[in-house]
Protein backbone atom coordinates (compact mmCIF):
# COMPACT_ATOMS: atom_id res chain seq x y z
CA UNK A 1 0.00 0.00 0.00
CA UNK A 2 1.31 3.49 -0.89
CA UNK A 3 0.21 7.06 -0.17
CA UNK A 4 0.38 10.06 -2.46
CA UNK A 5 1.63 12.84 -0.14
CA UNK A 6 0.16 15.69 -2.21
CA UNK A 7 -3.45 14.63 -1.79
CA UNK A 8 -3.20 11.81 0.79
CA UNK A 9 -4.72 9.30 -1.65
CA UNK A 10 -4.12 5.73 -0.54
CA UNK A 11 -3.23 3.29 -3.32
CA UNK A 12 -4.22 -0.26 -2.50
CA UNK A 13 -2.42 -3.31 -3.84
CA UNK A 14 -4.54 -5.09 -6.44
CA UNK A 15 -4.02 -8.47 -4.77
CA UNK A 16 -2.39 -9.56 -1.53
CA UNK A 17 -1.89 -13.23 -0.68
CA UNK A 18 -2.17 -14.45 2.91
CA UNK A 19 -0.68 -17.85 3.70
CA UNK A 20 -2.14 -19.80 6.63
CA UNK A 21 -0.09 -23.00 7.13
CA UNK A 22 -0.61 -25.77 9.63
CA UNK A 23 2.39 -25.05 11.88
CA UNK A 24 4.06 -28.45 11.61
CA UNK A 25 7.28 -28.29 9.58
CA UNK A 26 6.25 -31.11 7.22
CA UNK A 27 3.26 -28.98 6.20
CA UNK A 28 4.46 -25.39 6.42
CA UNK A 29 7.67 -26.00 4.46
CA UNK A 30 5.59 -26.77 1.37
CA UNK A 31 3.48 -23.62 1.69
CA UNK A 32 6.58 -21.54 2.30
CA UNK A 33 8.10 -22.64 -1.01
CA UNK A 34 4.83 -21.75 -2.72
CA UNK A 35 4.88 -18.38 -0.92
CA UNK A 36 8.36 -17.65 -2.25
CA UNK A 37 7.35 -18.60 -5.79
CA UNK A 38 4.25 -16.39 -5.71
CA UNK A 39 6.28 -13.52 -4.20
CA UNK A 40 8.79 -13.82 -7.07
CA UNK A 41 5.92 -12.73 -9.36
CA UNK A 42 5.87 -9.36 -7.59
CA UNK A 43 2.80 -10.27 -5.52
CA UNK A 44 2.88 -9.32 -1.81
CA UNK A 45 2.66 -12.46 0.34
CA UNK A 46 1.89 -12.40 4.07
CA UNK A 47 2.94 -15.56 5.93
CA UNK A 48 0.91 -16.07 9.12
CA UNK A 49 2.51 -18.58 11.48
CA UNK A 50 3.93 -19.15 14.96
CA UNK A 51 6.71 -16.74 15.87
CA UNK A 52 9.38 -19.43 16.28
CA UNK A 53 8.48 -21.03 12.94
CA UNK A 54 8.66 -17.68 11.18
CA UNK A 55 12.07 -17.01 12.71
CA UNK A 56 13.40 -20.23 11.15
CA UNK A 57 11.87 -19.42 7.77
CA UNK A 58 13.29 -15.88 7.64
CA UNK A 59 16.81 -17.31 7.57
CA UNK A 60 16.04 -19.12 4.31
CA UNK A 61 15.09 -16.02 2.35
CA UNK A 62 18.19 -14.17 1.22
CA UNK A 63 17.71 -11.15 -0.99
CA UNK A 64 15.89 -10.99 -4.29
CA UNK A 65 12.32 -10.13 -5.23
CA UNK A 66 10.72 -12.93 -3.24
CA UNK A 67 12.41 -11.78 -0.03
CA UNK A 68 11.18 -8.20 -0.31
CA UNK A 69 7.65 -9.37 -1.09
CA UNK A 70 7.24 -11.77 1.85
CA UNK A 71 5.95 -10.34 5.11
CA UNK A 72 5.86 -12.42 8.28
CA UNK A 73 3.09 -12.16 10.87
CA UNK A 74 3.94 -13.83 14.17
CA UNK A 75 1.27 -15.73 16.06
CA UNK A 76 2.16 -15.81 19.74
CA UNK A 77 1.65 -19.08 21.59
CA UNK A 78 -1.21 -18.78 24.10
CA UNK A 79 0.16 -18.50 27.63
CA UNK A 80 -2.10 -21.25 28.94
CA UNK A 81 -3.94 -24.20 27.50
CA UNK A 82 -6.90 -24.87 29.72
CA UNK A 83 -8.18 -28.43 29.66
CA UNK A 84 -11.38 -28.68 27.65
CA UNK A 85 -13.76 -31.61 27.32
CA UNK A 86 -10.95 -34.11 27.30
CA UNK A 87 -9.65 -32.81 23.95
CA UNK A 88 -5.97 -33.41 23.10
CA UNK A 89 -3.78 -30.42 23.91
CA UNK A 90 -2.92 -29.95 20.20
CA UNK A 91 -6.63 -29.45 19.42
CA UNK A 92 -7.02 -26.93 22.24
CA UNK A 93 -3.87 -25.16 21.07
CA UNK A 94 -5.13 -24.86 17.50
CA UNK A 95 -8.46 -23.45 18.66
CA UNK A 96 -6.54 -20.69 20.45
CA UNK A 97 -5.08 -19.59 17.10
CA UNK A 98 -8.43 -18.98 15.39
CA UNK A 99 -8.89 -15.44 16.71
CA UNK A 100 -5.34 -14.11 16.01
CA UNK A 101 -5.44 -15.56 12.47
CA UNK A 102 -8.86 -14.00 11.83
CA UNK A 103 -7.67 -10.63 13.14
CA UNK A 104 -4.48 -10.74 11.04
CA UNK A 105 -6.39 -11.55 7.85
CA UNK A 106 -8.74 -8.63 8.46
CA UNK A 107 -5.80 -6.27 9.01
CA UNK A 108 -4.07 -7.42 5.83
CA UNK A 109 -7.24 -7.08 3.76
CA UNK A 110 -7.39 -3.31 4.39
CA UNK A 111 -4.28 -2.89 2.22
CA UNK A 112 -5.65 -4.66 -0.86
CA UNK A 113 -8.48 -4.49 -3.35
CA UNK A 114 -8.64 -8.28 -3.04
CA UNK A 115 -7.28 -10.70 -0.45
CA UNK A 116 -6.41 -14.23 -1.53
CA UNK A 117 -6.02 -16.69 1.35
CA UNK A 118 -4.12 -19.91 0.70
CA UNK A 119 -4.57 -22.17 3.70
CA UNK A 120 -3.61 -25.69 4.66
CA UNK A 121 -6.65 -27.93 4.32
CA UNK A 122 -6.45 -28.59 8.07
CA UNK A 123 -6.89 -24.86 8.78
CA UNK A 124 -10.42 -24.44 7.39
CA UNK A 125 -11.98 -23.23 10.64
CA UNK A 126 -9.24 -20.66 11.07
CA UNK A 127 -10.26 -18.74 7.96
CA UNK A 128 -14.03 -19.32 8.07
CA UNK A 129 -14.82 -15.90 9.61
CA UNK A 130 -12.71 -14.13 7.01
CA UNK A 131 -15.37 -14.91 4.39
CA UNK A 132 -18.14 -13.31 6.40
CA UNK A 133 -16.12 -10.31 7.61
CA UNK A 134 -13.99 -9.43 4.58
CA UNK A 135 -15.89 -8.43 1.43
CA UNK A 136 -12.94 -8.74 -0.94
CA UNK A 137 -11.69 -12.24 -0.10
CA UNK A 138 -11.35 -15.61 -1.79
CA UNK A 139 -9.57 -18.69 -0.48
CA UNK A 140 -7.84 -21.78 -1.80
CA UNK A 141 -7.20 -25.04 0.02
CA UNK A 142 -3.65 -26.37 -0.03
CA UNK A 143 -3.23 -30.13 0.32
CA UNK A 144 0.10 -31.27 1.75
CA UNK A 145 -0.53 -34.96 1.05
CA UNK A 146 -0.82 -37.06 -2.09
CA UNK A 147 -3.86 -37.22 -4.37
CA UNK A 148 -3.85 -40.99 -3.84
CA UNK A 149 -4.07 -40.59 -0.06
CA UNK A 150 -6.83 -37.98 -0.33
CA UNK A 151 -8.88 -40.07 -2.74
CA UNK A 152 -8.43 -43.22 -0.65
CA UNK A 153 -9.61 -41.31 2.42
CA UNK A 154 -12.66 -40.02 0.54
CA UNK A 155 -13.59 -43.53 -0.58
CA UNK A 156 -13.51 -44.75 3.02
CA UNK A 157 -15.34 -41.75 4.51
CA UNK A 158 -18.16 -40.94 2.08
CA UNK A 159 -20.80 -43.47 1.08
CA UNK A 160 -21.62 -43.52 -2.64
CA UNK A 161 -18.86 -41.08 -3.56
CA UNK A 162 -19.77 -39.62 -6.93
CA UNK A 163 -17.01 -40.20 -9.48
CA UNK A 164 -17.58 -39.75 -13.20
CA UNK A 165 -14.71 -41.89 -14.42
CA UNK A 166 -16.08 -45.32 -13.46
CA UNK A 167 -13.37 -47.44 -15.09
CA UNK A 168 -10.49 -45.86 -13.16
CA UNK A 169 -12.51 -46.06 -9.97
CA UNK A 170 -13.09 -49.77 -10.59
CA UNK A 171 -9.32 -50.25 -10.87
CA UNK A 172 -8.90 -48.69 -7.44
CA UNK A 173 -11.59 -50.95 -5.98
CA UNK A 174 -9.94 -54.00 -7.52
CA UNK A 175 -6.58 -53.12 -5.97
CA UNK A 176 -8.16 -52.75 -2.53
CA UNK A 177 -9.78 -56.19 -2.77
CA UNK A 178 -6.52 -57.79 -3.93
CA UNK A 179 -4.60 -56.30 -1.01
CA UNK A 180 -7.13 -57.35 1.67
CA UNK A 181 -5.88 -56.21 5.10
CA UNK A 182 -2.70 -54.80 3.59
CA UNK A 183 -4.64 -51.78 2.34
CA UNK A 184 -4.64 -49.05 5.05
CA UNK A 185 -7.81 -48.00 6.85
CA UNK A 186 -8.15 -44.30 7.58
CA UNK A 187 -9.09 -44.64 11.25
CA UNK A 188 -6.13 -46.96 11.88
CA UNK A 189 -3.70 -44.47 10.31
CA UNK A 190 -5.07 -41.13 11.44
CA UNK A 191 -7.35 -41.74 14.42
CA UNK A 192 -11.10 -41.86 15.05
CA UNK A 193 -11.82 -38.28 13.94
CA UNK A 194 -10.16 -38.60 10.53
CA UNK A 195 -13.26 -39.62 8.57
CA UNK A 196 -15.24 -36.69 9.99
CA UNK A 197 -12.46 -34.29 8.97
CA UNK A 198 -12.37 -35.79 5.46
CA UNK A 199 -16.12 -35.31 5.09
CA UNK A 200 -15.85 -31.75 6.39
CA UNK A 201 -13.10 -30.93 3.88
CA UNK A 202 -15.11 -32.45 1.04
CA UNK A 203 -18.23 -30.45 1.93
CA UNK A 204 -16.36 -27.16 2.45
CA UNK A 205 -17.87 -24.61 0.08
CA UNK A 206 -15.87 -21.47 0.86
CA UNK A 207 -12.83 -22.34 -1.25
CA UNK A 208 -12.34 -21.27 -4.86
CA UNK A 209 -10.06 -24.18 -5.72
CA UNK A 210 -7.52 -26.74 -4.53
CA UNK A 211 -3.74 -26.69 -4.74
CA UNK A 212 -1.77 -29.95 -4.66
CA UNK A 213 1.91 -30.55 -4.03
CA UNK A 214 1.93 -33.17 -6.76
CA UNK A 215 2.31 -33.45 -10.51
CA UNK A 216 0.47 -35.20 -13.29
CA UNK A 217 3.52 -37.23 -14.31
CA UNK A 218 3.22 -39.01 -10.95
CA UNK A 219 -0.46 -38.84 -9.99
CA UNK A 220 -2.46 -38.06 -13.13
CA UNK A 221 -5.08 -40.75 -12.52
CA UNK A 222 -5.83 -39.73 -8.93
CA UNK A 223 -5.77 -36.03 -9.65
CA UNK A 224 -8.42 -36.68 -12.31
CA UNK A 225 -10.47 -38.81 -9.92
CA UNK A 226 -10.38 -36.05 -7.30
CA UNK A 227 -11.43 -33.49 -9.88
CA UNK A 228 -14.47 -35.65 -10.70
CA UNK A 229 -15.67 -35.49 -7.06
CA UNK A 230 -16.11 -31.70 -6.94
CA UNK A 231 -16.86 -28.63 -9.03
CA UNK A 232 -13.75 -26.89 -7.67
CA UNK A 233 -10.59 -26.82 -9.77
CA UNK A 234 -7.42 -28.69 -8.82
CA UNK A 235 -3.98 -27.30 -9.62
CA UNK A 236 -1.06 -29.73 -9.33
CA UNK A 237 1.84 -27.33 -8.71
CA UNK A 238 4.55 -29.73 -7.54
CA UNK A 239 6.97 -31.02 -6.77
CA UNK A 240 7.22 -27.73 -4.91
CA UNK A 241 10.89 -28.20 -4.02
CA UNK A 242 11.67 -27.96 -7.76
CA UNK A 243 9.93 -24.60 -8.29
CA UNK A 244 12.74 -22.47 -6.91
CA UNK A 245 16.06 -22.06 -8.63
CA UNK A 246 18.80 -23.90 -6.74
CA UNK A 247 21.34 -21.75 -4.97
CA UNK A 248 24.99 -21.66 -5.95
CA UNK A 249 26.69 -23.86 -3.39
CA UNK A 250 30.25 -23.14 -4.52
CA UNK A 251 30.87 -20.86 -1.54
CA UNK A 252 29.05 -23.03 0.98
CA UNK A 253 30.76 -25.37 3.40
CA UNK A 254 30.29 -28.95 2.22
CA UNK A 255 28.13 -31.00 4.57
CA UNK A 256 29.64 -34.14 6.12
CA UNK A 257 27.01 -36.26 4.36
CA UNK A 258 28.11 -35.01 0.95
CA UNK A 259 31.77 -35.53 1.83
CA UNK A 260 30.89 -39.10 2.80
CA UNK A 261 28.95 -39.69 -0.44
CA UNK A 262 31.82 -38.30 -2.54
CA UNK A 263 33.94 -41.27 -1.39
CA UNK A 264 31.35 -43.94 -2.28
CA UNK A 265 30.54 -45.78 -5.51
CA UNK A 266 27.59 -44.86 -7.74
CA UNK A 267 24.22 -46.09 -6.38
CA UNK A 268 25.94 -47.83 -3.47
CA UNK A 269 24.53 -45.90 -0.48
CA UNK A 270 21.10 -46.25 1.12
CA UNK A 271 19.80 -43.16 2.86
CA UNK A 272 17.76 -43.84 6.03
CA UNK A 273 15.43 -41.22 7.50
CA UNK A 274 12.02 -41.17 9.18
CA UNK A 275 11.33 -37.46 8.80
CA UNK A 276 10.47 -34.96 11.49
CA UNK A 277 7.42 -36.59 13.08
CA UNK A 278 8.69 -40.05 14.04
CA UNK A 279 10.65 -41.21 17.06
CA UNK A 280 11.65 -44.88 17.05
CA UNK A 281 11.83 -46.85 20.29
CA UNK A 282 15.21 -47.85 21.66
CA UNK A 283 14.42 -51.48 20.86
CA UNK A 284 13.58 -50.61 17.24
CA UNK A 285 16.74 -48.50 16.90
CA UNK A 286 18.79 -51.49 18.03
CA UNK A 287 17.18 -53.72 15.38
CA UNK A 288 17.63 -51.11 12.65
CA UNK A 289 21.30 -50.68 13.56
CA UNK A 290 21.88 -54.43 13.44
CA UNK A 291 19.99 -54.77 10.16
CA UNK A 292 22.07 -52.05 8.51
CA UNK A 293 25.25 -53.58 9.89
CA UNK A 294 24.40 -57.07 8.64
CA UNK A 295 23.40 -55.82 5.18
CA UNK A 296 27.01 -54.82 4.49
CA UNK A 297 25.56 -51.89 2.53
CA UNK A 298 26.92 -48.35 2.78
CA UNK A 299 24.45 -46.01 4.46
CA UNK A 300 23.66 -42.58 5.84
CA UNK A 301 21.25 -42.83 8.77
CA UNK A 302 19.53 -39.73 10.16
CA UNK A 303 18.75 -40.69 13.77
CA UNK A 304 16.86 -38.01 15.67
CA UNK A 305 13.85 -37.42 17.85
CA UNK A 306 10.66 -36.11 16.29
CA UNK A 307 10.35 -32.34 16.23
CA UNK A 308 8.10 -30.84 18.88
CA UNK A 309 4.67 -30.16 17.41
CA UNK A 310 4.48 -26.68 18.88
CA UNK A 311 6.76 -24.69 21.12
CA UNK A 312 4.87 -24.76 24.41
CA UNK A 313 5.73 -26.23 27.75
CA UNK A 314 2.17 -27.49 28.13
CA UNK A 315 2.64 -30.20 25.55
CA UNK A 316 4.06 -33.55 26.50
CA UNK A 317 7.64 -33.97 25.41
CA UNK A 318 9.69 -37.12 25.07
CA UNK A 319 13.11 -36.39 26.49
CA UNK A 320 14.22 -40.02 26.43
CA UNK A 321 17.62 -40.20 24.76
CA UNK A 322 18.09 -42.75 21.98
CA UNK A 323 21.42 -44.58 22.05
CA UNK A 324 23.18 -46.60 19.38
CA UNK A 325 24.35 -50.13 20.25
CA UNK A 326 27.78 -50.15 21.88
CA UNK A 327 30.54 -50.31 19.27
CA UNK A 328 28.15 -49.92 16.32
CA UNK A 329 29.73 -46.79 14.84
CA UNK A 330 33.21 -48.30 15.12
CA UNK A 331 32.10 -51.49 13.36
CA UNK A 332 30.55 -49.61 10.42
CA UNK A 333 33.24 -46.93 10.23
CA UNK A 334 33.93 -46.00 6.62
CA UNK A 335 30.74 -47.45 5.18
CA UNK A 336 28.14 -45.98 7.51
CA UNK A 337 27.46 -42.44 8.72
CA UNK A 338 25.01 -41.67 11.53
CA UNK A 339 23.68 -38.09 11.59
CA UNK A 340 22.01 -36.95 14.81
CA UNK A 341 20.72 -33.59 13.63
CA UNK A 342 19.62 -31.97 10.37
CA UNK A 343 20.76 -33.50 7.10
CA UNK A 344 20.53 -31.99 3.56
CA UNK A 345 18.03 -34.54 2.27
CA UNK A 346 17.63 -33.16 -1.26
CA UNK A 347 21.38 -33.00 -1.76
CA UNK A 348 21.77 -36.53 -0.45
CA UNK A 349 19.04 -37.91 -2.70
CA UNK A 350 20.46 -36.01 -5.66
CA UNK A 351 23.98 -37.39 -5.21
CA UNK A 352 25.09 -40.08 -7.67
CA UNK A 353 26.25 -42.35 -4.84
CA UNK A 354 22.75 -42.58 -3.32
CA UNK A 355 20.97 -45.64 -4.67
CA UNK A 356 18.04 -46.08 -2.27
CA UNK A 357 15.98 -44.44 0.46
CA UNK A 358 14.64 -46.30 3.51
CA UNK A 359 11.77 -43.98 4.36
CA UNK A 360 8.64 -43.50 6.46
CA UNK A 361 6.98 -42.42 3.19
CA UNK A 362 5.90 -38.94 4.19
CA UNK A 363 4.71 -37.25 1.00
CA UNK A 364 7.57 -34.71 0.99
CA UNK A 365 10.10 -37.53 1.17
CA UNK A 366 8.32 -39.58 -1.50
CA UNK A 367 8.23 -36.67 -3.95
CA UNK A 368 11.85 -35.74 -3.28
CA UNK A 369 12.97 -39.33 -3.79
CA UNK A 370 10.93 -39.78 -6.99
CA UNK A 371 12.13 -36.48 -8.43
CA UNK A 372 15.74 -37.52 -7.85
CA UNK A 373 15.23 -40.99 -9.37
CA UNK A 374 15.85 -42.87 -6.11
CA UNK A 375 13.77 -46.00 -5.29
CA UNK A 376 12.45 -46.58 -1.78
CA UNK A 377 12.26 -49.15 0.98
CA UNK A 378 8.84 -48.27 2.42
CA UNK A 379 8.39 -48.29 6.19
CA UNK A 380 5.25 -46.20 6.91
CA UNK A 381 4.35 -45.28 10.48
CA UNK A 382 1.03 -43.37 10.48
CA UNK A 383 -1.09 -40.55 8.99
CA UNK A 384 -0.97 -40.55 5.18
CA UNK A 385 2.28 -42.54 5.07
CA UNK A 386 0.69 -46.03 4.68
CA UNK A 387 -1.29 -44.79 1.66
CA UNK A 388 1.84 -43.30 0.11
CA UNK A 389 3.65 -46.59 0.69
CA UNK A 390 0.95 -48.46 -1.24
CA UNK A 391 1.21 -45.89 -4.02
CA UNK A 392 4.98 -46.09 -4.52
CA UNK A 393 5.10 -49.87 -4.00
CA UNK A 394 2.00 -51.26 -5.73
CA UNK A 395 1.25 -48.62 -8.35
CA UNK A 396 4.47 -46.83 -9.29
CA UNK A 397 6.49 -49.99 -8.53
CA UNK A 398 9.54 -48.00 -7.43
CA UNK A 399 9.63 -49.33 -3.85
CA UNK A 400 9.86 -52.49 -1.81
CA UNK A 401 7.96 -52.93 1.44
CA UNK A 402 10.06 -53.29 4.59
CA UNK A 403 7.32 -55.07 6.49
CA UNK A 404 3.65 -56.00 6.26
CA UNK A 405 1.25 -53.19 7.18
CA UNK A 406 -1.03 -55.75 8.80
CA UNK A 407 1.82 -56.47 11.26
CA UNK A 408 2.60 -52.82 11.94
CA UNK A 409 2.40 -53.21 15.72
CA UNK A 410 5.22 -55.75 15.74
CA UNK A 411 8.91 -55.00 16.09
CA UNK A 412 10.67 -54.93 12.72
CA UNK A 413 13.58 -57.32 13.16
CA UNK A 414 17.14 -56.87 11.99
CA UNK A 415 16.81 -59.78 9.54
CA UNK A 416 13.70 -58.17 7.97
CA UNK A 417 15.53 -54.87 7.58
CA UNK A 418 18.63 -56.58 6.16
CA UNK A 419 16.50 -58.44 3.61
CA UNK A 420 14.67 -55.27 2.47
CA UNK A 421 17.90 -53.27 2.12
CA UNK A 422 19.62 -55.99 0.13
CA UNK A 423 16.58 -56.43 -2.12
CA UNK A 424 16.55 -52.72 -2.96
CA UNK A 425 20.30 -52.29 -3.29
CA UNK A 426 21.58 -55.61 -4.58
CA UNK A 427 19.06 -57.45 -6.75
CA UNK A 428 17.75 -57.30 -10.32
CA UNK A 429 14.37 -56.32 -8.91
CA UNK A 430 15.98 -53.38 -7.12
CA UNK A 431 17.73 -52.30 -10.34
CA UNK A 432 14.39 -52.36 -12.18
CA UNK A 433 12.80 -50.20 -9.46
CA UNK A 434 15.66 -47.73 -9.82
CA UNK A 435 15.22 -47.62 -13.60
CA UNK A 436 11.52 -46.83 -13.24
CA UNK A 437 12.33 -44.14 -10.66
CA UNK A 438 14.87 -42.56 -13.04
CA UNK A 439 12.32 -42.55 -15.87
CA UNK A 440 9.80 -40.78 -13.62
CA UNK A 441 12.46 -38.32 -12.51
CA UNK A 442 13.26 -37.38 -16.10
CA UNK A 443 9.57 -36.81 -16.87
CA UNK A 444 9.20 -34.61 -13.78
CA UNK A 445 12.29 -32.54 -14.61
CA UNK A 446 10.97 -31.91 -18.12
CA UNK A 447 7.57 -30.99 -16.71
CA UNK A 448 8.85 -28.40 -14.21
CA UNK A 449 11.24 -26.79 -16.69
CA UNK A 450 10.13 -23.62 -18.46
CA UNK A 451 7.45 -24.51 -20.97
CA UNK A 452 6.74 -27.84 -19.26
CA UNK A 453 3.27 -28.94 -18.16
CA UNK A 454 3.88 -28.51 -14.42
CA UNK A 455 5.31 -25.04 -14.96
CA UNK A 456 2.27 -24.11 -17.06
CA UNK A 457 -0.04 -25.34 -14.29
CA UNK A 458 1.52 -23.20 -11.57
CA UNK A 459 1.54 -20.19 -13.91
CA UNK A 460 -2.16 -20.88 -14.57
CA UNK A 461 -2.81 -20.65 -10.83
CA UNK A 462 -0.85 -17.39 -10.56
CA UNK A 463 -2.91 -15.95 -13.41
CA UNK A 464 -6.10 -17.03 -11.66
CA UNK A 465 -5.37 -15.24 -8.40
CA UNK A 466 -4.33 -11.96 -10.04
CA UNK A 467 -7.16 -11.88 -12.57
Amino acid sequence: MSTNSSNNVVHLDEVIVAMVPFPDFSHLNQLFVLARFIASHNIPVHFICLADRNQDLKHRVQGGLSASNIHFHDLLVPSSLDAGNGLPSIVIFMKKLVEPIRRTCIDISTNAKRLVIIHDSIMMDHIRDAHSLIPNVESYKFHAISAFAIYSGLRQSIDHLVVDDDDDDDDHEKMIKQMHDEFPLLDRCCGPYAAALVRKEHEWKLNSGNIMNSCREVESKYLDLLAHTTDRQYWAVGPLHMLLESRDSSNMTKNECIEFLDKQDVNSVIYVSFGTTTTLTQEQVNELALGLEQSNCSFIWVLRQADKKMETENFEENDEKIELPIGFEDRVDGRGLVVKNWAPQLEILGHTSTGGFLSHCGWNSCLESISMGVPLAAWPINYDQPFNAVFVTNLLKIATSVRSWARREELVTASTIEKAVNKLMGTTEGIEMRQRAVELSNKIKNSVSRGGDARKEIESFISCIIK
